[in-house]
């Protein structure tokens, strides 16, 4: 990756690939969204390994994270995660323990651990 700044916003890319990035929303997605997506779609992609492994199927799953900021900086102090399992055979307690492994084992979750609070919510439609 390569990160590029042009035109009032930084252009990352990587092959043919490109993302843009700037305070300004018009122009590219903001740094505190793409720090956000990452977390969020890292623990998405192992949740939905630990549920294969599991052998727990759904129809659907859609993560809404939303953070929460404190300090001089505001910097981001806690990212919560509400998840929605779509048309998932298999009890609440299960879910629970599919979500708790998902953030044990996600690099990302990890990586900020001690610094920025993950929790969670879920419900099943």
């Amino acid at each position: 990756m390569k990160l590029i700044y042009e035109s009032g916003r930084w252009i990352a890319g990587i092959d043919e690939r490109e993302l843009y990035i700037s305070a300004n929303e018009e122009t590219g997605y903001r740094p505190s969204q793409l720090f956000t997506s990452a977390i969020t779609g890292c623990f998405g992609e192992m949740l939905i390994h630990v549920c294969r492994k599991k052998r727990i199927s759904c129809e659907g799953l859609t993560i809404t994270p939303e953070t929460t900021r404190a300090g001089a900086v505001n910097k981001i102090s806690r990212i919560h995660l509400h998840i929605l399992f779509e048309g998932v055979r298999t009890s609440a307690e299960q879910i629970e323990k599919v979500i708790t492994l998902a953030l044990k084992h996600c690099a990302m979750v990890q990586s900020v651990k001690g610094s920025i609070e993950i929790t969670f919510s879920h419900e099943r439609i």
